[in-house]
């Protein structure tokens, strides 16, 4: 939430649009959470699979690779 009390919840797949927008994040999965973390915990170091290979996937479509 901004100093302003303002929040916005984003619903999306690309993870681009997370890396700029987003201060705080949430994996679901089939409607549960899986996974919430701030921005840089989720793509530094994801803990669900679910998480790990939407940074996979990510990273695939630019031709970049996580390394460990």
């Amino acid at each position: 939430m901004s100093p302003r009390g303002l929040g916005l919840l984003l619903v999306t797949h690309d993870m681009g649009v997370v890396a700029r927008l987003a201060h705080h994040v949430t994996v679901m999965e089939n409607g549960r959470l899986v996974e919430h973390c701030d921005v840089n915990t989720l793509f530094s170091a994801p803990r669900h699979p679910l998480s790990q290979r939407l940074l996979a996937a990510h990273l695939a479509l630019y031709g970049l690779e996580k390394t460990p």
